[in-house]
Formats: C-alpha cells, sequence, structure tokens
C-alpha cells in the first residue's frame, strides 16, 4: 500500500470496523467527493456513524459559486444524531437518510447512490490508483485509522428535476478510532488529480511555514510519499481562502510545484467543533492542470478567533 508500508489492507477494511474499546466518541466515515467543474458544484457523500451511541449522522451536501452558507448550497442533508439502528455490512448498505454504497471491486470500486424529494445521485467511483494509508489506528488520535484514494466518478445527480452529468476525477477516504475535540486542531488538506497525475497534501498550517507532512505524489506511473514541503495560502477578508501555493518533494527527490485557484467555497461543520472551508479548486501541477479540493480546517473557536482578528486588523472607515 502507498503511505507506510508496514500496513496493510485487505477487503474487510471495505466494510465497518468493530470498535476495539466502548469509547463513545469511537468514529467511522466514508466519504466520497465529486464535482462538475464546468458549472462550479461541488458534492460529498459523507455518512459517518457512532456505533458505541448507535448514531448516524452525515449525509449529502452540494455547493457551487453562489454561497458559502448551507442554506446557500444546492443542496444539504446533513444530520448529527440519527438513530443508526441494525448494522449491517458496508459493502452493501444503506443508511437510514438513504445512501446506498455497494463495492464492485474490493478497495477499488464503489457504487452511489441517493434519492430523496429535490435530489438523487448515481455515481461509479473507480479508483486511479491503491488506497494511501495514513494509520491503521495505532495511536489515540483524529486520523489514526485512516486512507485516502483518488478516482474516476461517472453518473449523474438529479437536482430539482434538473438531470446533470458527472464525469470527474476526485477524492475517497475512510477513517475509523477516536474523534475527539481537539482545541487547537489545524489540518491543511489539499488535492489534485487527472487521469494521469494525482497529488495529496496534508499540512501544518500553525507551525511555522505551513510544513507539508504527508501525502503522496502520483506521476509517470508511480506514486510515492511527500517527505517535506511548504503550503502558502491566500484568503477574503472574511477568511475564506482563494489561492494556495504547495510546493514539496516526494520520497524519490521528485518536485511538486501545485497552484491552487478556489473557484467556490462551503463554509462546512463537519461535527459541532471541526469547522472547514471546502473550496472546489483549479490546480496547476506537475505540468498539467487538474481540479481537486483546498481544505482548510480548525477548531471552530480557533477559526472564530482567527475571523475576529482579521476584523480588528481592517481599518474603520
Amino acid at each position: 500500500m502507498l503511505g507506510d508500508k508496514t500496513i496493510q489492507l485487505g477487503p474487510t477494511d471495505d466494510s465497518f470496523h468493530a470498535s476495539p474499546t466502548p469509547d463513545p466518541l469511537w468514529n467511522e466515515t466514508t466519504w466520497f467527493s465529486f464535482s462538475v467543474p464546468e458549472r462550479a458544484i461541488q458534492g460529498y457523500v459523507y455518512p459517518w456513524i457512532r456505533r458505541n451511541q448507535n448514531l448516524y449522522g452525515g449525509g449529502v451536501i452540494i455547493w457551487d459559486d453562489r454561497g458559502h452558507l448551507p442554506w446557500d448550497a444546492l443542496w444539504w442533508d446533513w444530520s448529527w444524531n440519527h438513530p443508526l439502528g441494525e448494522l449491517g455490512d458496508l459493502r452493501d448498505f444503506t443508511f437510514p437518510t438513504g445512501i446506498h454504497i455497494r463495492c464492485l471491486e474490493p478497495l477499488k470500486a464503489y457504487h452511489l447512490s441517493y434519492e430523496r424529494p429535490g435530489c438523487a445521485l448515481d455515481l461509479t467511483f473507480e479508483a486511479l490508483i491503491e488506497p494511501h494509508v495514513v494509520g491503521r489506528g495505532d495511536w489515540d488520535a483524529a486520523f489514526s485509522a485512516h486512507f485516502d484514494q483518488p478516482g474516476h466518478l461517472t453518473g449523474h445527480l438529479v437536482l430539482e428535476g434538473e438531470k446533470i452529468p458527472v464525469d470527474c476525477y476526485s477524492m475517497r477516504d475512510r477513517s475509523w478510532g477516536p474523534r475527539v475535540e481537539d482545541p487547537d486542531f489545524r489540518l491543511g488538506w489539499d488535492h489534485a488529480q487527472t487521469a494521469t497525475d494525482a497529488f495529496l497534501s496534508y499540512s501544518s498550517p500553525d507551525e511555522p511555514g505551513s510544513p507539508v507532512t504527508r501525502g503522496f505524489l502520483w506521476r509517470d506511473g508511480t506514486a510515492a510519499e511527500l517527505v517535506s514541503g511548504t503550503r502558502k495560502i491566500e484568503r477574503q477578508d472574511n477568511g475564506a481562502p482563494t489561492r494556495v501555493v504547495i510546493e514539496a518533494e516526494d520520497a524519490l527527490g521528485r518536485r511538486l510545484e501545485a497552484t491552487g485557484r478556489c473557484v467556490n467555497g462551503m463554509a462546512f461543520l463537519a461535527t459541532p467543533w471541526m469547522f472547514t472551508w471546502n473550496c472546489l479548486t483549479r490546480w496547476a501541477f506537475s505540468d498539467v492542470v487538474g481540479w481537486g479540493e483546498l481544505q482548510d480546517t480548525w477548531h471552530l473557536e480557533k477559526f472564530r478567533s482567527f475571523r475576529r482578528s482579521l476584523n480588528a486588523s481592517t481599518p474603520t472607515p
């Protein structure tokens, strides 16, 4: 597997994972992103469970460049506390609010469907490369068991009766383990992909230089771990990102120089304390142009303080 070579995934990792403790904050997620770049549309299929509380949350959200708050989104079906009911096998499972995920080929291909009044999805994800593994639960923190995987999504979505084709390159991920509130939480998470090239960058924005801490570069048919680099971000007056520059190097000595321009931005609370600016982003990298995301993630109170500092630094007219 790409990433930590000591960790091996298998077909059972497509299903739910047993919680090793009774911790009520033990959390499992499965996330697929998709886009329609010519219309500045970005969407998530993102259910999660807290099996020790018998709770289900998450859902389907879709937005474009005409709004940055949930009530301005094209679609917003997001929950935090539905009763889960009987837990089956994620390889062919329907969540209580209608998301259905079916594994077509282990760790490679998946069919996603969803239908509610006003919105429907029918999408197929096919992986471009093997998963990039961050961890397998070997430490007690968020993302301790996590992997990311770029892929090609095809199908369609239906919004208010309009059928919109989807044919994009994007990312999916999986996490399982404790999701404990961290008042100092900060993360930069950026990705882009085409049919032949892709990158993923994790960065630590609160550290000097906003260093790149992990991720991968896929180029010329070979993927390798990012081992160093920096990330620089530009923002609007409200704190929303507009542009990002990543300069990094992988374990093979290859350079990544990626410049991303945000074409939309959604203010998103995945949990009550985790705030993210999620931006569909046009990336120039590896001599190609591709689409992906900029995710700028904070503890909510940490972003609140940052946002107020921006207000304080703005001269009074």
